[in-house]
């Protein structure tokens, strides 16, 4: 073998090459190492080409390439792929008279797994000596290469699992649902490493999406911003329900460009995953601008993961405000019943019973007094008494009509329209229709519910002298329509319901819940001055026939 001669300046370059193992990075490790060998040869310009164990590319240039030597290289990478190879081969190919393009293979063990190629002049070709070094360290380089990329992949590999524990770690422990996505985000944004993460939510009242929680140097301008719901990326995500890399959103039709323009950002590259459940669309997660190039297939199962970690725990936390909401309801419902029962029992019975005590210790006087007049003044306590006897009954009634249970629905509303009692004197009628049926009992006691509290409904609000309780069987449909309606003053339905909160009342919501309840409907029909009519459709499920001839 022919002895090399090298000067003190090549002899420290090649100390260079030999030390770039100290990068992390296999593009940053290559760039360096071609960079030296450049030097080291010497060459006026280089190109390198690698395809690591995953398949991903990293193409490098240094210096100017002339068209023909440029030419010449892209022919060799386009038809060159990683395998097993254990022949290492050093080529030179003449560009001109003055130059030539030599060309090596970059190996990783007995695998081809890249080209590089370096510009000379002739008179630099190298010895056979030269050729066989330049082989050593492009075999070197190459499994360099692979290491620092098997070696990143593993770390990548116990990150994501790290990252996906801690997000699971968060959504059996967090209900607090603002730290929980800002966790999501944070770690996703560190994971990838890009500029910026976001979580946009569907806002389908407005057929918007919104920043719920971006996470970039811009997320004070993000969190106040909207964009239509078919707009965008984004938009094309939830309508489709696919996930979407973009490497030049720029040049694609469906970039929403108003958002870079209104908060002065550029997004080089982007991707888009849907945010889910079983049965709706959430929203969707966004990275943008990964700093180490392009995002892989890889990245995309990662955040799709964490996508679906991210559905699970917003929907944990829609379900646990749902709950949160009818437990607050249900106390409100308990003090609404408990003053009704209250005011009940103050304009009825207690004045009855007040009266009655008053009544004995006027015939306890009249004994003494006025003997004659006793047996006037007990048939008006026995009257009195009844009365009062019947006022209980009726609100025990209405608390729960226990003929629901032995009697049925027909029966039990046609008792109590019969002992509905009005100072107002509103009156109520009941109509059977062409129902004979009797309904399961949860689905009886929900209908007589929801008509009791129409009727209250009526009684508070309609001004009306006649309420009508009227039932139809649907056989077509196998429904039973159950209707209330009055003549009363009627009132604006959608202003009503736009000022639930403030009013503090949910009577229609509540009506609306218990059909929902056992699989019906309730709809609600009012206008000002013309009255109001509640429809209560209930699937038909019938126990036995029953036949009820009404007085």
């Amino acid at each position: 073998m022919p002895t090399i001669t090298l000067d003190a300046q090549r002899w420290q370059t090649f100390s260079q090459l030999l030390t770039t193992t100290a990068y992390q990075e296999p593009r940053d490790l290559l760039n360096a190492f071609l960079m030296h060998l450049i030097e080291f040869w010497p060459a006026q310009s280089g190109a390198l080409l690698y395809i690591d164990p995953f398949s991903n590319k990293i193409t490098l240039e240094h210096g100017a390439l002339s068209p023909d030597a440029a030419e010449m290289i892209e022919q060799a990478r386009s038809v060159f792929e990683r395998s097993v190879d254990i022949e290492q081969d050093l080529g030179v190919y003449g560009i001109d008279d003055d130059l030539a393009l030599v060309e090596l293979t970059l190996r990783s063990g007995e695998s081809e797994v890249g080209l590089l190629h370096l510009v000379v002049a002739a008179e630099h070709v190298a010895s056979e000596a030269e050729g066989e070094l330049a082989l050593l360290l492009v075999g070197v380089a190459g499994g360099e290469a692979d290491r620092v990329t098997l070696l990143n992949s593993t770390r990548r590999e116990l990150d994501e699992m790290n990252l996906l524990h801690q997000v699971s770690q968060a959504i059996s422990s967090d209900i607090d649902l603002r730290s929980l996505l800002r966790t999501i985000i944070e770690r996703v944004t560190a994971m990838l490493g890009t500029d910026g993460a976001s979580l946009l939510l569907v806002d389908e009242a407005r057929r918007e999406l919104y920043f719920e929680m971006p996470s970039s140097s811009h997320s004070q301008e993000l969190k106040a911003y909207r964009m239509p719901i078919d707009q965008g990326f984004a938009g094309w995500v939830v309508k489709h329900g696919e996930s979407l890399i973009v490497e030049n959103p720029q040049d694609d039709p469906r970039f929403y460009r108003q958002v870079d323009s209104d908060i002065d950002f550029e997004t080089h590259n982007i991707m888009t995953v849907p945010v889910r459940t079983r049965d709706r669309m959430i929203g969707v997660i966004q990275v943008v601008n990964k700093k180490s190039g392009a995002f892989t297939e890889r990245d995309l199962r990662m955040l799709t993961t964490v996508a679906g970690q991210a559905a699970i725990s917003l929907e944990n936390a829609n379900l646990y405000g749902k709950l949160k909401e009818e437990r607050d309801r249900l106390i409100r419902k308990e003090e609404e019943v408990r003053h009704q029962i209250n005011r009940d029992l103050h304009d009825g019975p207690t004045q009855s019973v007040a009266a009655i005590s008053m009544n004995i210790e006027f015939i306890k006087k009249l004994l003494h007094a006025m003997p004659e007049r006793v047996d006037d003044e007990l048939n008006v306590l026995s009257a009195l008494v009844k009365r009062t006897y019947q006022d209980l009954r009726t609100l025990l009634f209405e608390l729960r009509p226990l003929g629901l249970e032995t009697q049925g629905l027909v029966a039990t509303l046609h008792e109590y329209a019969s002992k509905f009692r009005d100072p107002a004197g509103m009156q109520v009628r009941f109509s059977s229709g062409n129902f004979i049926g009797r309904l399961a009992p949860q689905a009886a006691a929900a209908t007589f519910m929801i008509v009791q509290e129409a009727v209250n409904n009526a009684r508070k609000h309609a001004k009306a002298a006649m309420v009508w309780i009227e039932l139809f069987q649907d056989n077509e449909h196998n429904m039973l329509t159950a209707m209330v309606r009055d003549s009363g003053v009627g009132f604006d339905l959608g202003q009503v319901r736009s000022s639930y909160e403030d009013r503090g009342s949910f009577g229609l919501l509540n009506m609306g819940e218990r059909a929902s309840l056992i699989g019906g409907s309730c709809e609600i029909r009012s206008a000002a001055g013309q009255g109001t009519q509640v429809i209560i459709r209930v699937p038909l499920e019938l126990e036995e026939v029953e036949v009820f001839e009404e007085e």
